[in-house]
């Protein structure tokens, strides 16, 4: 799919929304709702002639583009979009957590293999994105310290490219 899209550059997850709808032949309208405690963080629905994906309005950014991103990974790897609950199972377990949230988790919970995979979509397109928008630092200067030193260089190991 990233060969039919490509990646904007610098990343814009809108306008890549843009190229999916057009490889894709199908729209994708974002909703941006106010996320409590206890709610889904991300829901994928699929219509009749589109796609809805429901996202927190209050959260950061970057963990918006990833959640949009895990909806995608689902839509893209055609996942059943299934709730097993009813509102009134939902209350009668879990009483103190959002019926739609929990209705929503335990539907998702049965679909390990399709979380994880929608979770990975995201992290890997995420990564690959914010690794082409985000310059390396050109003003870098070696820690003093050897605690200071051994923490940078472990962190350098991690996240630094071969």
């Amino acid at each position: 799919m990233l060969n039919r899209t490509g990646i904007p550059q610098p990343w814009d997850i809108n306008e890549w929304l843009n190229c999916l709808e057009r490889a894709r032949g199908r729209d994708i309208d974002l909703c941006a709702l106010t996320w409590e405690p206890g709610d889904a963080t991300g829901a994928w629905q699929p219509r009749g002639d589109h796609d809805v994906i429901a996202y927190p309005a209050n959260t950061s950014g970057y963990h918006q583009n990833h959640i949009i991103l895990h909806e995608v990974g689902h839509m893209l790897f055609q996942h059943p979009s299934r709730c097993v609950l009813s509102r009134k199972e939902a209350r009668r377990i879990a009483p103190n957590l959002s019926a739609n949230a929990f209705t929503h988790l335990f539907g998702r919970a049965h679909g390990t293999v399709e979380e994880y995979e929608a979770e990975q979509f995201a992290h890997i397109l995420h990564a690959r994105v914010t690794t082409r928008s985000v310059p390396r630092s050109r003003n870098y200067r070696s820690p003093q310290d050897d605690t200071t030193a051994s923490l940078a260089a472990r962190l350098a190991d991690t996240f630094d490219e071969p």
